[in-house]
């Protein structure tokens, strides 16, 4: 396994979780849709990707990015033309070995596809325009899947229903939500289908601002967990061998626990690049005093992978949302915790008492912040914190 920071990892460099994927398949096969929710980097992305590329055998697994989506018609075009695209025709065949000639007419050509009558031209002329909401519920109703399911994973998912909002209105929205819910609660179809939703901003913030929460309260959430420390061990000592470094159990207990504390892959991977590369310089003993020093390197250098963390504020929040976030950051890099009424107060200063507890919510999402149980907040990470009230 090597390092591998700011993308998706997959194929060796993934570290599975089997416990993750197994209880993703126990919500699916108890009838759930899921969201995936987790704080940014936590390893959404590449969780899904292994799902596709190691689908479970009563499933076809499809990955689908909608982030460049912004209306209802293109998203459904979106997921048939996912569904169906070229790369996955023999996949799909081998899979659903008795498929029949309706879906064997469906894959027949991906510029014009029929399945029991239901036809689609994925190139229609601009005056035919068809209406793909309908064609995805005819697909569903009419295909035969053999007793299988398709796993649609769709991501970026609240960002389409954002840009649907600025494109053409709250209403559209609205009744976009309301569309995606229909097909999730028809008794036909999710015989046939299963979502997993998954994205970079919280899904519940989005439809909180559009009044509708309803339109997605049948989706259960799982919460992405951080790496037990045993995981985060095996992690750590597994990308160190791969340089050829050792290190005690002891040793790197101590930079996880005392370092790192939030155990995302992100943040041990960035850990492991900085000792890498000390040691490159200094091949001394990996010991506390050697931790201490790469992880200041780390504090010192992680501008290149923890820019995003600034430049992301000016992208979710408006101007006088945008100051008010920067006034919170800076008091929770100054203590271990602050208590939510003292943000709370930051609010009133700054006049957005309604949209507090929501921008609270983005930050959490987002990778920022968390609450404790004694409604403080504090910085997910130490690396984060100390990066930011150094930089920021």
């Amino acid at each position: 396994m090597k390092l591998s920071i700011g993308k998706t990892a997959t194929g060796d460099n993934f570290f599975l979780r089997d416990d993750i994927v197994d209880e993703i398949y126990e919500a699916l096969e108890e009838g759930q849709n899921l969201l995936l929710s987790a704080p940014r980097r936590v390893g959404k992305t590449s969780i899904i990707h292994y799902i596709k590329d190691n689908p479970a055998d009563e499933y076809y697994c499809v990955y689908v990015d909608t982030e460049d989506v912004s209306d209802s018609q293109t998203f459904f075009k979106v997921l048939l033309k996912a569904i169906f695209d070229i790369e996955n025709k023999n996949r799909f065949l081998k899979t659903i070995e008795k498929a029949g000639k309706k879906i064997k007419g469906f894959l027949s050509s991906i510029d014009n596809v029929e399945v029991g009558g239901v036809k689609i031209d994925f190139n229609e002329k601009a005056d035919e325009k068809l209406d793909y909401y309908e064609k995805f519920k005819d697909f569903l109703e009419k295909a035969d899947l053999d007793n299988r399911k398709i796993l649609l994973m769709i991501d970026e998912f609240p960002v389409t229903i954002e840009h649907i909002r600025d494109e053409q209105g709250e209403q559209a929205a609205r009744n976009f939500l309301k569309q995606n819910r229909a097909i999730r609660q028809n008794d036909k179809y999710n015989q046939k289908i299963k979502f997993i939703y998954t994205g970079s901003i919280g899904l519940l913030s989005v439809v909180k601002k559009l009044n509708a929460t309803a339109d997605v309260n049948d989706i259960q959430t799982y919460k992405l967990r951080p790496l037990s420390l045993k995981d985060a061990l095996e992690l750590a000592k597994t990308l160190l061998e791969n340089y050829q470094i050792e290190a005690s159990n002891e040793v790197l207990t101590y930079l996880l626990k005392e370092k790192i504390e939030w155990l995302i892959p992100f943040h041990i991977q960035l850990a492991i690049k900085e000792i890498r590369d000390l040691h490159r310089i200094d091949a001394r003993e990996v010991n506390r005093a050697f931790i201490d020093q790469a992880f200041n390197e780390l504090v010192l250098n992680g501008s290149i992978y923890l820019e995003h963390y600034r430049g992301r504020l000016s992208q979710v929040f408006n101007r006088n949302e945008l100051a008010l976030v920067h006034e919170l950051l800076k008091k929770l890099a100054e203590y271990q915790s602050v208590a939510e009424l003292e943000l709370y107060d930051l609010a009133v200063k700054h006049r957005l008492e309604e949209s507090f507890k929501n921008i609270l919510l983005t930050l959490e999402y987002d990778g920022y912040i968390a609450e404790t149980n004694e409604k403080q907040w504090r910085f997910y990470s130490p690396i984060l914190k100390k990066w930011w009230s150094k930089n920021v």
